[in-house]
């Protein structure tokens, strides 16, 4: 099945095509916005709020925002935003392919803490003073160099900014734990390659087998892992991804409801609506009926 871009992203990044040497997609700029409905994209996104105060919901959770907020989402982190009032807020809106940050190599430690936002550390974080200029600077700096001409090294110097801004970022939001044990590092290293894995294929056949086959580890200890480090049993978790990737879809895209099931990875149409009912409290068509109802008309 061809990717679906989602209408409301096609002038940003899900218009874009790839880099010119057919690596990942970047985009960076500052807009204005007053509202999004609920929707979710399959790729990360940062944004600097510079302006204007209002709501954002991440995954349920609604934080207030205001001059200084910086959010991070996650690929299918389900997601919508509202001003105050009908002057529009300002932001920095960086929209990536998470491999971007990794370049040949991962870092372990990097991932573990990248795919724990919004699970095991928060998805924004209120920057003030100092901390706030240093962001900043340190988007300017992105913005610029993404405006230059192709020049030599800029995709590396790109990488670098954006790394140094995710880090700015994990470090505002994640309150210093106690001292781990050598042990419990390592637990966390082995969970984030795992997490990567099932943020790509969630929408395939994936079960605990699978992955012990994949990465060479047993069942019992992936289990373990996924239910001390996220909070969510593995089946919970897949199912999670699954259940936002599909409710994208039912309000941008006019997909039958049949085959956004087996889009998003479910084996039978059955399974996909009693999961669905169950998170939602009511069926897809139900979803798509009230959510498309209830759009705000400053929106097309």
């Amino acid at each position: 099945m061809p990717k679906t871009n989602y209408p409301e992203y096609q002038d940003h990044i899900g218009g874009l095509p790839m880099s010119a040497d057919g690596q990942q997609r970047f985009f960076i700029n500052v807009g204005e916005v007053v509202y999004t409905p609920l929707h979710h994209h399959d790729y990360a996104e940062l944004s600097y709020f510079v302006e204007g105060n209002g709501t954002e919901s991440i995954n349920g959770a609604v934080h207030r925002i205001r001059p200084g907020t910086v959010s991070f989402l996650l690929p299918h982190h389900m997601h919508k935003l509202e001003s105050d009032s009908e002057r529009p807020m300002t932001k920095y809106r960086c929209m990536f392919d998470l491999p971007l940050l990794f370049g040949d190599r991962e870092d372990p430690e990097f991932s573990r803490l990248l795919y724990g936002i919004g699970t095991t550390s928060s998805s924004f974080a209120d920057f003030e003073g100092t901390a706030a200029e240093r962001m900043l600077t340190t988007l300017e700096q992105l913005h610029e160099e993404y405006a230059l001409p192709d020049s030599p090294g800029k995709r590396q110097m790109i990488r670098c900014k954006l790394i140094e801004a995710m880090l700015l970022f994990i470090r505002a939001g994640t309150r210093a734990p106690a001292a781990a044990t050598s042990g419990e590092t390592e637990e966390k290293v082995k969970l984030s390659p795992l997490l990567q894995y099932v943020h790509t294929h969630y929408s395939e056949t994936l079960t605990l087998e699978h992955l012990s086959h994949t990465f060479r580890y047993s069942v019992p200890h992936i289990s373990r892992l996924f239910k001390e480090h996220t909070g969510k049993r593995f089946h919970d978790y897949v199912k999670q991804l699954r259940m936002e990737s599909a409710a994208t879809l039912l309000l941008h895209t006019n997909m039958y409801v049949t085959d956004i099931a087996a889009a998003t990875g479910f084996d039978s149409f059955r399974t996909f609506a009693r999961a669905f009912r169950e998170m939602y409290g009511q069926t897809a068509s139900e979803f798509r009926s009230a959510m498309r109802t209830d759009r705000d008309p400053r929106q097309p």
